[in-house]
């Protein structure tokens, strides 16, 4: 009997700590920097700076950044984040006066002066640039666009830039190593190209054209 009790007891012990955990690493309100043991938000976490640990945000991220204003003095663009620098996951809606330099993910929206991440999924709108390794959604910058894979919309006054695309750039210039979809721009190159070219300047791997070129391979041939 008193076996028995002990094991309940234990039981019951270890389902009180571990929901005394639960509480400690998420909450409905968090704030940047924060306690190392207090990860997770399911509501609002509001930040200053870029400050992140390997944690979640589900909700509205809201984020003061002051950096913003000596990003255009940094001499180096600043690559896609690596899995091991890489950070926070924010699903919701992220406004910042500055941005991410070494986000996880991004599903929804974000709104920004700058965005650095390895995967970005929804609708991002941002002063300066977006850097993502895998860009997918509707992505507006006032610079340029830049991404190792992306799916979808990208539109920004400079350039995009894709090592692998399908959908839609269009920009002052548009350049992709491989291309299924459309680029829309003064001058558009791509190595592999499947799908239309229309600018005052249009390359890709069949021929070089002005106003408008276009390559579409047969269903046997996969870009």
């Amino acid at each position: 009997m008193k076996t028995n009790l002990l094991a309940i007891a234990l039981v019951m012990s270890s389902l009180y700590f571990g929901q005394d955990s639960l509480k400690i690493k998420s909450a409905l309100v968090t704030v940047n920097p924060q306690n190392k043991n207090l990860r997770n938000t399911n509501g609002l976490n509001v930040g200053v700076l870029d400050d992140y640990q390997k944690q979640r945000i589900n909700g509205l991220n809201l984020q003061a950044n002051p950096i913003s204003l000596i990003y255009p003095l940094i001499p180096k663009a600043l690559p896609v984040p690596s899995k091991e620098t890489s950070t926070v996951t924010v699903s919701g809606l992220h406004l910042s006066t500055g941005g991410m330099v070494d986000g996880e993910k991004l599903n929804g929206l974000g709104i920004s002066i700058y965005h650095h991440c390895r995967i970005t999924n929804g609708v991002s709108v941002n002063f300066y640039n977006n850097t993502s390794g895998i860009l997918n959604g509707i992505h507006i910058s006032g610079f340029v666009n830049n991404s190792l894979k992306g799916n979808g919309l990208n539109m920004a006054f400079l350039g995009n830039y894709s090592d692998d695309f399908k959908g839609v750039q269009v920009a002052i210039f548009n350049q992709s190593e491989k291309m299924k979809g459309m680029q829309i721009g003064l001058v558009n190159k791509s190595k592999k190209m499947k799908g239309l070219q229309i600018g005052l300047w249009n390359e890709n791997e069949k021929r070089k054209l002005p106003i408008i070129n276009w390559n579409f391979k047969s269903k046997k041939e996969k870009l």
